[in-house]
This record gives structure tokens, sequence and C-alpha cells, in this order.
């Protein structure tokens, strides 16, 4: 609809013999207003010559029901009734039109998310990277991109050597074994080596030479340590896919720093005097040529930092997926890491120029805790999941819908905010049924399942009339729910799952609104209108990677 005005005003800028300018065309701050408003008046200095104009547009004139010069010269635009429901019944049926503009043509997106190191326990940082990147992967599925999921994770390196080693420690003076700890829970396997980790990072300059000299055996697959690092690995592995299971993830492909370690640091070897330069003995990329920072590739001792690794990450990445775009969602913390990685390989393969991207995730606290891995001071996925449950249950009757419930009170108090900003984790706030919380959302759509079945329908019910007596809740309503597809094609553009979020929840409250004035079940338009706010709720919701129970 927003691009048949855009249409409609570029030919009446045209008849009028008006030079062409750059207007845009918004949803008005306030909906009594009109459903559209241009600025297109205020550029030229003629709104009314374009609002007579646009009045007689034979385009515009079959789905406007007004049309009018407002203050400052904004033209606002409504939108007939029966032109609304049309459109939402269309969302209704063939979901969202798939994106063909605005996305620069990049159709196939690697969407990389979650991250979280083996041999430590998955903290709420990994938690928010893991519910935004399924988010986004969705959602830009939904605007027709091919999407692909990855996971990059650190299975080597230091931190590696310092769980091992500290969790040999803790095993040997609780008089236990790894054959013994093989026997634990996935759950107890996790936290002894995250136990393990917190140690080895205490201990770590007391036994630094003994840690560096594991540290390289792993690197080699020394046949001594080989057998423990892969049962180590698998734990954590098996950990984080209970993880994946539970919050709705499927990944195409897991990719390992070992897989890309040699291939890596070879790449900046071959690149040494071009791209890399010698410093101290050890490799670095010159970043201030480029208004950047100088960081490690390769250390004096030969070991590939993170950075080398990403130079063998990219080219595998690539040839598994050849991605148009490739969306690291990763804290904003590594902000300065990627802008030298990314120049790097830039440097090193001119295809990855514009390719890959860095989408900036703000930081994740739990009011009243501090989160540190090395210290231990963590609060864990499982945890915190428990806590929320906990919280949860005289809300959900099955443990179906509980699960349901609490994942998605999680999901959401994720989603809800903008990427780039921090997220201050509240539980209570997240449990609310009285606020902005997926809790609020789910039981709003259970409400409206439960109006459609004691009224005996499906929540296919076309309207077959419409007045001014549904009132004007519902036709608030209804001014809302067409914009759907919109927000999604908005937010597939600026990789924001946010604006999905805000927006069912605005028709959630909307509904609520609308259900507590009016009498719904015996009214034909009522319903239809009832199963369209439904079927808006799950498909937005599902975008979020949340389940929609249709009871609680």
């Amino acid at each position: 609809m927003k691009q048949i005005i855009e249409a409609a005003i570029k030919k009446v800028l045209i008849d009028l013999k008006l030079k062409p300018v750059n207007f845009s065309v918004e949803h008005p701050e306030n909906m009594s207003w009109g459903d559209f408003s241009t600025n297109a008046g205020i550029i030229t200095h003629q709104p009314q010559e374009i609002c007579d104009r646009l009045k007689t547009e034979p385009t515009l004139a079959k789905i406007a029901s007004k049309i009018d010069v407002a203050g400052a010269g904004f033209i606002n635009i409504s939108i007939q009734i029966p032109v609304l429901i049309t459109q939402v019944n269309q969302v209704l049926k063939d979901g969202v039109t798939r994106l063909r503009q605005g996305f620069g043509g990049r159709r196939k997106i690697m969407v990389e998310f979650a991250h979280p190191n083996t041999h430590k326990e998955m903290h709420i940082g990994h938690m928010r990277t893991l519910i935004v990147g399924e988010a986004l992967a969705r959602i830009l599925t939904a605007a027709g991109a091919q999407v692909f999921r990855a996971n990059y994770q650190g299975d080597i390196g230091p931190h590696v050597a310092k769980s091992i080693w500290g969790t040999e420690k803790i095993l040997t003076e609780e008089k236990s074994s790894w054959q013994q700890a093989e026997k634990l829970s996935l759950t107890e396997k996790a936290h002894l080596l995250g136990r393990g980790y917190v140690r080895g990072n205490q201990d770590y300059e007391a036994n630094k030479k003994e840690m560096d000299r594991l540290n390289v055996k792993i690197y080699a697959h020394d046949k001594n340590i080989e057998s423990v690092y892969r049962q180590t690995r698998k734990w954590s592995l098996d950990y984080y896919a209970s993880f994946y299971e539970r919050f709705g993830t499927k990944y195409d492909r897991l990719f390992f720093e070992s897989e890309v370690a040699g291939p890596g640091k070879q790449s900046v070897l071959n690149n040494l005097g071009q791209v890399f330069k010698k410093s101290d003995g050890a490799v670095v990329f010159p970043g201030e040529n480029y208004g950047l920072h100088t960081r490690v590739f390769v250390t004096q001792d030969g070991n590939p930092t993170y950075e080398a690794k990403d130079m063998g990450l990219a080219p595998l990445q690539f040839k598994v997926f050849p991605f148009d775009r490739c969306i690291h969602v990763v804290a904003n913390e590594q902000t300065g890491y990627f802008q030298v990685i990314i120049k790097a390989l830039e440097l090193l393969d001119k295809k990855f120029i514009g390719r890959e991207y860095h989408l900036s995730m703000g930081m994740v606290n739990l009011i009243g805790k501090k989160i540190s891995s090395r210290t231990g001071e963590i609060i864990t996925v499982d945890g915190l999941l428990e806590k929320v449950k906990e919280n949860l249950k005289s809300l959900a009757k099955n443990q179906e819908a509980l699960e349901a419930v609490t994942v998605g009170a999680v999901k959401y108090s994720v989603l809800k905010t903008g990427c780039q900003q921090d997220v201050a984790f509240d539980i209570k706030k997240t449990v609310s049924l009285d606020g902005n919380s997926g809790p609020y959302l789910q039981y709003t759509y259970a409400r409206a399942k439960s109006v459609l079945e004691k009224a005996g329908v499906s929540g296919k019910v076309r309207p077959c009339w419409y007045s001014d007596e549904v009132g004007p809740s519902a036709i608030l309503l209804l001014r809302t729910l067409y914009r759907f597809e919109e927000v999604v094609v908005q937010a597939a553009q600026e990789l924001a799952p946010n604006l999905i979020a805000n927006f069912i929840y605005d028709v959630a409250q909307k509904f609520n609104g609308f259900y507590n004035k009016h009498k719904i079940v015996g009214n034909d338009f009522r319903l239809w209108l009832t199963g369209a706010t439904a079927g808006i709720i799950k498909r937005g919701l599902n975008l979020l990677g949340i389940d929609a129970p249709e009871k609680m």
C-alpha cells in the first residue's frame, strides 16, 4: 500500500510539472490523522495542489477514504475499511511478501551467532546472541532471503588448557577421575568444566608454565591429553546442543577454531610484507594505516590468535555457503576487533569487501548481579530458566505450556530491546502479565483463541458486514493489523527484531482494549477481527522464535 501511495505521488508531481523531490511516506504519530502521511507538499511548497490532484488520482482513489492537508503542510491519507480488511486477509493467507527491494540485493545471508566456547558454561551473554540470531534468521527468511545458520566456537586455546588443568585439580581433590566424571549428568559435567575454568584462571599466574605446556600439547594432539580433550569437548558440545534444541535453533554448520587455526595462520604468513608485518617477533596487522589499531595475528611463540583464526574461518564459511552477507551477531565489546579483521579480510581477498558485517550487541545484566566467567560470577542459562520457570508455575496449566511460557518470557525480554542497547534483565517484569512481556503476549493469544473456541469457529471467519457499530476500538485494531508485513520488511532491512516485538505488543494492547469494551461472540466482524489478531500475534511470535500455546 505504501508503494501504491508513493507511485501516485510521483505521478502527481510529474502532472504538476514539479521537480522530482525526495519525499517520504510514513504513518502519522497520531492514528486519528490518518493511515499515511507525506511531506511532499512541504518540500514542494504546494501541499493543497498536490492534495487536490491525489484525490483524483485513479489508483489512490480506489483505496483512500480521505485525503487532506494538515498543519505545516503534511498530506494525510486515510484508507478505506474494506481495503484494510482485504490487506489483513492477504497477510493471513499468504504470509509475508518476499522482500524484493531495500536489502541491497543480498539474498544469501549467513547468520553467525551464539559462539559459546567449549569447556565453559553458557552464560546469559551467549543466550542473547543465540536468541537474537535465531530471530534474525527467521525474519530474513520471511523477508525472502536464503539463510544459513552458523555457529563459530572456540574449542582450542588457553581457555581450554585452563579448564582441563583446573578440572583435573578438582577431580584429584575430590578423589574422583575423568572416568567417574563421565557418569555425571550433562549439566553436572558442564558445571564441573565451568568450575575448572575458574580454578585455572585463579591459579594461572602461579602455574603459567604448566598450563602453557598443556596448551601446546592440546594444539599438537599429544596422545597423553587428546582423549581427555575430546571427552571434555564432547561434554560442552552436548550441553550446548541441549540449549539449542530448547531455544528452537538448529544450525546448518558448526565451525570451530581447531579447524581454522592452521589455515588462518598460513594465510597470515603467506601475506607477510603485504597485509601483515613482523613486530618484536610477532606478526601483526598494522591497523593504524587504516585508522584502526594494530593487533597481533601470530604470537612470538608462533601461535595463531583469534584474529588469525578468523582469516581461516571466512574462506571456509564462504566455501560452505557462498554468502552475499555474513552477519556476525557478537557483543559490542568486540567492535574494534571486527573492524580490524574485516579490513584484513578485505585486503586478503576482494570478494569479502562489503560481505562481512558485525551486528554489535549490547550487554546483558541481571539486576543486582555482576557477571564474569573468569571469577565464576556468572548467571548460567539453565539457572536463569529455572528461576523464571519457578515464577511462572501458577500461570501455565501443564508442563508443555510452562516450558513455552518460560522460554518465551526469557526470549522476549531480550528481543524487545534494540540490539545495540544493553538489557537489564528483571525477572519480575519478565514474568508479568500486566506489562510488556512474553507471557502477556502469549496470554493475549490464548485469550483470543478461547473466544473463538467459545464461538465455535476456527478463526477464519470472514466479515459478512461492517458498520460503525463495531466500535472505534475495533477499527483502531484493524488499522494496526495491516501494517504487519511492512514491519517485518523493516525489521529485516534494519536487522531489528525489536520492531516486531514492539508491534505485536501494540497489537496485544489494542486487542485487550477492544476485548474489554465489546461483546465479540455473536458478531461476525468482531469474530473475524479476533481471529486475525490471533493470527498476526502468532506469526509475530514465531518470527521471534517464541511458541504460542493455545491454552494457558
